[in-house]
């Protein structure tokens, strides 16, 4: 389908790009309100470490199997409406986070807000692409953009614990839900992207590859759980990839153009992305945990001790826009994935008693470091070689496969940890190793095929 766009300004104004940083930063702040408030939570209603990881496992299941579908609606209407439309769908599931009279209703509210995020982080990305044209432009939109996710993730860390240790951890889903509702407001001052009529997209096509993304990270989940139910999930994951798989062959209209997984670009992007969120969800999931339960934290002082990761990330992000052309991708890819896991890898050191500066404060420095340089760089690769058609589809390809790794590695390091509320050190070293390992492995392959 031929989409329709204003050609962008000489120099765009940054307004827009404030107001589309607020929205994606969402995303990334709301993942990082609920790690914070998670040990609160689980006090509340005496939930596991496994169960505390269906919050953030469900809301990956919901973002991940509905991203190319929230990237399909943003290729083929007018972006600023599909933006609005996500947001209110994220404000709804935070009001019912809000309002939980259990734990499955918090976990339930964060599949909502996992839709919304599936509906609103592609039409921002693509809204970015679309104000700033294409060159040093918008590299620097894309890294700011990126670098104020980062920003808003450790402004979740911190305003998590402060309003967890102070008014509550409901409050936490209160200030996502006013945000939500104050970026809609400020939507008008994006441009405006107008499309031709939609072609008609195949139903079953599309329900078959948003289950099949959906049952591979709750059949993971499961089976990392040692649930009976997690090999039917991955078997009817795979059944359902090979239904969108048959319906594409027959030439109907599909979710997910096949040709944009033929670009080698498109496909190493997600795979390292896969990597890269397996390590850095996985681990940060534990690091509020480790901080409270082990080194005796309160919610707030954990929050502001792992703030330093989100500083880094946000100062290294704002100049890899100037790093790409500079450097290349591969070279600033190769060393964020390194640098994200050598920071991880440092945690391997911490014990009962070890000071903050040493070895957590520079496991977090590093980390945030390495973040700060792979994330734009991955989104950077899963963009190039892309027509502007499919800009917002495949950005979609990327974030789901963010979503993947977000899903897995919870639950894939809470399993090699032990799976108690109050883990050993052990496990959290075990933890720890295997997510570093995991995003270095994919470090040496960015190094030789990117």
């Amino acid at each position: 389908m031929i989409t329709e766009r204003p050609a962008p300004p000489a120099k765009a104004s940054a307004v827009p790009l404030a107001v589309l940083s607020l929205a994606a930063g969402l995303d990334a702040g709301g993942v990082a309100v609920i790690n914070s408030a998670l040990p609160a939570i689980g006090r509340e209603w005496s939930a596991s470490a496994q169960s505390l990881s269906w919050a953030v496992t469900g809301y990956a299941l919901a973002f991940a199997g509905l991203l190319l579908g929230g990237g399909a609606l943003a290729d083929r209407f007018p972006r600023r409406r599909v933006l609005v439309a996500g947001l209110l769908v994220l404000a709804a599931g935070a009001v019912m986070a809000l309002a939980a009279p259990a734990f499955w209703a918090v976990a339930a509210g964060r599949v909502v807000q996992g839709a919304g995020a599936a509906i609103t982080l592609p039409a921002a990305t693509a809204l970015v692409t679309d104000v700033y044209p294409a060159g040093p432009a918008r590299e620097r939109a894309l890294g700011v953009f990126s670098s104020a996710q980062a920003a808003a993730y450790g402004a979740g860390l911190v305003l998590g614990g402060v309003l967890t240790s102070s008014t509550g951890w409901r409050w936490v889903f209160g200030v996502q839900a006013a945000i939500a509702l104050a970026a809609v407001a400020a939507s008008w001052l994006v441009p405006s992207v107008r499309t031709e009529r939609p072609e008609r997209v195949d139903v079953l096509g599309a329900v078959s590859l948003t289950a099949s993304i959906a049952l591979l990270i709750l059949g993971a989940d499961l089976t990392m759980h040692a649930s009976a139910m997690g090999t039917p999930a991955l078997a009817a994951a795979a059944g359902f990839a090979v239904l969108w798989w048959w319906r594409g062959r027959a030439g109907r209209p599909a979710l997910l153009d096949r040709a944009l997984l033929r670009l080698r670009s498109v496909r190493l992007a997600a795979a390292g992305a896969v990597a890269f969120y397996f390590c850095v969800t996985g681990s940060l999931f534990f690091v509020p945990l480790y901080l409270q339960d082990v080194r005796g934290m309160t919610a707030a002082a954990s929050g502001l001790a792992v703030l330093p990761v989100s500083i880094a990330v946000a100062g290294t992000a704002v100049l890899t826009g100037r790093l790409l052309p500079r450097f290349g991708l591969r070279t600033v890819l190769t060393a964020g994935l390194l640098l994200t896991g050598g920071g991880v890898a440092l945690w391997c050191l911490t014990s009962e008693h070890s000071s903050y500066r040493w070895p957590i404060l520079a496991g977090l420095v590093v980390t945030g470091i390495g973040q700060g340089l792979a994330f734009p760089a991955l989104t950077a690769a899963g963009l190039r070689d892309v027509p502007d058609s499919a800009r917002a589809t495949a950005s979609a390809v990327t974030s789901t496969a963010l979503q993947v790794g977000s899903g897995i590695g919870p639950a894939a390091l809470v399993a090699i940890g032990d799976g108690s509320t109050a883990l050993s050190l052990g496990g959290y070293h075990a933890a720890f190793a295997v997510a570093a390992t995991v995003v270095a492995a994919f470090a040496a392959i960015a190094a030789r095929t990117v």
